[in-house]
């Protein structure tokens, strides 16, 4: 066989195999391509599982929130007083005065009412129950300042105890 026999014989198959070669660069290269985009697909992919879980956060925050304002509901001064009162005769401590509530306005979501309370109690152990009592109220109370006197009077026995308790409830 000379040359251009050869050069006949196999010419079919060399650009077959050349189109195949072409081809093959083709989709590799498409390949690529649908790789990166995949890549970035399930980058952003990422990016919002990130976001929503935020979001998811944000929303339980709320909605504690929410319930922290329903706790924090404005109390009328006279209802207070008689929380307070009852309290303290739960656990056998007598109220000598409530003065009325004087507003602070220590941040801009809530507003402390703040009462001047004397109270006698006949040991120290009625008035820790009495300060536990109101500081574990379902309402929001803290004590903000406490004095403690031994009791004047007749029998001298027993405890006076000034006390300056806050109720907080919330602006909005």
């Amino acid at each position: 066989m000379n040359r251009t026999e050869l050069i006949d014989k196999y010419r079919n198959k060399a650009v077959n195999i050349g189109m195949i070669l072409v081809f093959l660069i083709v989709a590799g290269n498409i390949y690529k391509g649908s790789l990166t985009r995949i890549e970035s697909l399930k980058a952003k992919i990422s990016e919002e599982d990130k976001k929503s879980g935020e979001l998811l956060k944000i929303n339980q925050l709320e909605s504690r929130i929410k319930g922290y304002k329903k706790l924090l509901t404005k109390k009328e001064a006279s209802l207070v007083m008689g929380n307070i009162n009852d309290i303290a005769k739960s656990v056998g401590v007598e109220v000598l005065s409530v003065k009325p509530p004087r507003k602070e306005l220590p941040g801009g979501d809530y507003i402390k009412d703040v009462f001047d309370v004397s109270v006698n109690a006949p040991s120290y152990d009625a008035l820790s129950r009495f300060i536990s009592g109101v500081e574990s109220s379902s309402n929001v109370y803290t004590i903000d300042n406490i004095g403690i006197s031994p009791q004047s009077g007749l029998g001298g026995k027993g405890l006076t105890a000034n006390l300056k308790i806050s109720s907080v409830s919330a602006t909005n």
